[in-house]
């Protein structure tokens, strides 16, 4: 049987100095531009999900976001775009509505101001695809 080692020991043990950076610093992302990530404004879909803010956890909490929401430039709801959580979306039938969970690459809930439905994503119809062919 193996002896028991205290955790100050283990610790020891498995201390490894090759990890340390060039130079012995820091990382420095001072150089970096701001904004990196986003390259195109006009690509970001509208959304409830605030920097910094916590993700609603409960249905009626995404409601309560979704009234604070602007239907301003909100696109119309497309059964072969691709969305993520707190996207908002304009349905025809339903109106406004909140991505509040994406549920598979194809499937999403949303909420909307009187109901929750699960909605396709990502998906062209076969009538689109047989244009496409």
């Amino acid at each position: 049987m193996a002896k028991d080692m205290d955790k100050d020991e283990l610790m020891e043990d498995y201390e490894d100095d090759s990890l340390d950076f060039e130079g012995g610093g820091d990382l420095d992302f001072e150089d970096e531009e701001d904004g990196i990530l986003i390259e195109d404004e006009d690509d970001v879909m509208p959304s409830v999900l605030l920097k910094g803010s916590p993700k609603p956890k409960t249905e009626e909490d995404w409601r309560a976001r979704l009234l604070e929401a602007s239907r301003e430039g909100v696109p119309e709801y497309n059964m072969a775009d691709v969305y993520k959580e707190g996207d908002l979306i304009w349905h025809p039938v339903f109106g406004l509505g909140v991505v509040s969970h994406v549920i598979t690459p194809r499937k999403m809930e949303v909420v909307y101001e009187n109901s929750k439905k699960l909605m396709a994503m990502n998906i062209v119809p076969p009538a689109f695809q047989a244009k496409d062919a």
